[in-house]
């Protein structure tokens, strides 16, 4: 859906507690900039060790801002874990009849897939946590426009591990892999057929990303993509010793050759996160070195 002026965001933290309250300020500055309104849920700032507030007061936040008919985007503060804790017990009642833009990502993975799998597109999309960083201006750009105009188009540059071809087309799905993993057999599991998969990560070792990546090569979900799109996979720990094998060389040793493979997309946990709509119909075009991304 598209947002349009004075329309209301919710800032909710359905996970980790949030650290740096300066960042909701930020925040706060960047949508009214925007010409959008925004509270700030009533536990959203708290802390119960780990996370934002207890599982109930996490639920009852978002379950709110679900069911609020001014409501039209739910942002999630930060990531970190506990989405997982709660998202079972949403209502998607009222929601279906007046349905709002929920946008995140890392642990808010686990919300998208749960939003998919109830019918709706969602925004994998820098949250206010980032804003501490200097952001550079075509992420804002490119983040007003998917939120605005529903649409996303820009393009980065491959590396010489990125496989051949010219056009993909289908809904793009996935996000965060560790979080993927973890949906594997539950009543959260995802169908890959025909879809391109996305996936992304942070702080994971490489013989980690190696057993997600056979775990979900064991479940089917490599095998009938129509492409695989490999986000940043930031802070891997060294290993000693060492794995033998790069980032690279695990997830096309894992995904079977007639897939394409596209590396370097500017997208996971990095400071310049580029918005990316998950549910929706993607179309990736490669031109030279050049991948160009539309929704």
């Amino acid at each position: 859906m598209n947002l349009q002026q004075n329309d209301l965001v919710a800032l909710v933290s359905p996970a980790g507690y949030l650290s740096d309250k300066l960042v909701v300020d930020q925040a706060i500055g960047l949508l009214n900039k925007w010409g959008l309104r925004s509270y700030v849920a009533a536990n959203a700032l708290k802390q119960f060790g780990h996370f934002a507030g207890t599982d109930h007061e996490r639920l009852s936040d978002l379950q709110a801002a679900m069911d609020n008919p001014e409501v039209k985007m739910i942002w999630a503060l930060r990531g970190g874990y506990g989405s997982i804790r709660i998202v079972d017990q949403l209502d998607f009642t009222r929601f279906k009849k007046q349905p709002k833009l929920l946008a995140g990502f890392s642990d808010i993975t686990i919300l998208h897939r749960k939003f998919q799998q109830e019918g709706f597109e969602s925004l994998h999309a820098l949250m206010p946590v980032q804003l501490k960083n200097k952001i550079s201006e075509d992420v804002i750009i490119q983040t007003k426009k998917a939120l605005f105009d529903n649409q996303v188009a820009y393009r980065f540059e491959t590396n010489n591990f990125t496989s051949d071809f010219f056009e993909i087309t289908g809904q793009v799905i996935g996000g965060n892999l560790a979080n993927l993993y973890s949906l594997l057999g539950t009543n959260l599991d995802f169908d890959t057929r025909n879809k391109i998969l996305f996936i992304e990560d942070i702080g994971e070792q490489l013989y980690q990303i190696d057993r997600m990546m056979i775990a979900l090569k064991k479940a089917g979900k490599l095998k009938h993509l129509k492409a695989l799109m490999v986000g940043q996979f930031t802070d891997i720990p060294d290993n000693e010793p060492p794995f033998g094998k790069t980032l690279e060389e695990i997830i096309l040793e894992h995904t079977p050759s007639h897939i394409p493979v596209i590396f370097n997309a500017p997208i996971g946990h990095i400071t310049d996160n580029y918005p990316l709509f998950l549910g929706k119909k993607l179309s990736i075009t490669k031109h030279n070195d050049t991948i160009y991304l539309k929704q």
